[in-house]
């Protein structure tokens, strides 16, 4: 009997554990379908067209449901895109106080939470969530804390984030806007020094190199100009048109006007439309206008361009004097014709200007704004 006894004792024990965790089953599943009752109830208010409730009940039943990050995600979302940033918040903030969520989620929902506060003009909050990822090392908060410190005009703490976690700024576009922060805060302190300091950037910008040339022209110190602007025209060529007459002042104040015209020269190939202009210029000023008429006769029938034939024209006029006067209208309508169009194109968006912008007033994106291409442009 006692032996008996041993034998059931491991049965018994073994149909305690199933009956326990068949238990913890029954109570998991009664859960489940308790979460999802709740969540039906949710949906039939919105589908009956009573959405404020509806999308109440919703956000309380993430307090239970922490499980269905995504889908309430997915709803803030929405909310968001409607301009209910108050839900959007609420939604983000619950999501972010569940222990449940794993590193990327939680970073993710914080993201989130930070655009949903830059929305609703929440400034002061979304920078202490965007800077917490950024020493947390998430790139992704870069793009929306770069575009934050832009809004607000704080430069220094733009250049202080990337001093301080460079090996971030791995993308140009960041690395462009920086550079632009330095140009600004050296505007604001009058201090070159700081400006020079965006020189040494990993990626190249446009910007310093324009600004320390333009700084040292409006000193009249041809020669700094002419180091800044020959560095900035040989990596930039499409650039030339914001500062390529000041640039030939230059080379022309110091009696150096034919090393401006071997410049011309070097830069023919990458050079635009402008580029060919001032080489035709060059040959005019030499008395070479058959040659100059040949080149740019040339260059039209490989890449034609506006204005390229406007300044033929003018050329013809010079050579012809019986057609000038003819020649000389058409010029005028051509002249009138390019006067409508844009000067400058965002390489980004689109967004056109008579203006150069350093940042798109349309996709905030740093130096994307160029001097238009293509046959309209130089």
């Amino acid at each position: 009997m006692i032996e008996l006894l041993f034998l059931l004792l491991p049965v018994a024990a073994g149909y305690g554990w199933i009956m326990g965790k068949n238990s913890a089953k029954n109570q998991a599943h009664q859960l489940n379908r308790q979460i999802t009752s709740e969540y039906s109830k949710g949906l039939k208010f919105l589908l009956d067209r009573e959405e404020d409730q509806g999308l109440e009940h919703l956000i309380n039943l993430l307090e239970v449901a922490a499980d269905s990050v995504e889908h309430y995600s997915t709803l803030a979302t929405m909310f968001r895109r409607r301009g209910e940033l108050d839900r959007a918040i609420k939604i983000h903030e619950l999501l972010l106080k569940h222990p449940s969520l794993d590193e990327q989620q939680a970073a993710s929902s914080r993201l989130e939470l930070a655009e949903d506060y830059i929305m609703a003009g929440l400034l002061d909050g979304a920078e202490e969530h965007l800077v917490w990822l950024v020493k947390a090392g998430y790139k992704e908060a870069l793009e929306p804390i770069i575009n934050l410190y832009s809004q607000t005009r704080e430069w220094d703490k733009g250049i202080n984030m990337y001093e301080a976690h460079s090996e971030l700024f791995t993308k140009p576009q960041h690395v462009k806007a920086i550079a632009n922060f330095y140009c600004e805060a050296a505007l604001q302190d009058n201090d070159t020094q700081i400006m020079r300091k965006a020189i040494s950037l990993n990626h190249k910008a446009i910007r310093p190199l324009y600004e320390l040339g333009h700084s040292a022209f409006t000193k009249e110190d041809y020669v700094k100009a002419i180091y800044y602007w020959r560095e900035l025209i040989s990596q930039f060529t499409f650039f030339a048109p914001v500062f390529i007459e000041e640039l030939a002042m230059s080379y022309d104040k110091l009696n150096l006007t034919h090393q401006f015209h071997d410049l011309l020269n070097e830069l023919l190939e990458k050079g635009g439309v402008l580029i060919k202009i001032k080489h035709c210029q060059a040959l005019l000023e030499q008395g070479h206008i058959e040659q100059a008429i040949k080149f740019l006769t040339d260059s039209l029938k490989r890449h034609p361009t506006i204005r390229g034939f406007s300044f033929l024209l003018q050329l013809l006029a010079k050579q012809n004097n019986d057609i000038k006067d003819v020649l000389d209208q058409i010029d005028k309508l051509v002249t009138s014709y390019i006067a409508t169009k844009p000067d400058f194109q965002c390489q980004h968006c689109g967004f056109t200007s008579h203006t150069i912008y350093w940042v798109c007033p349309s996709c905030k994106h740093w130096e994307t704004i160029v001097p238009s291409r293509g046959i309209d442009g130089f």
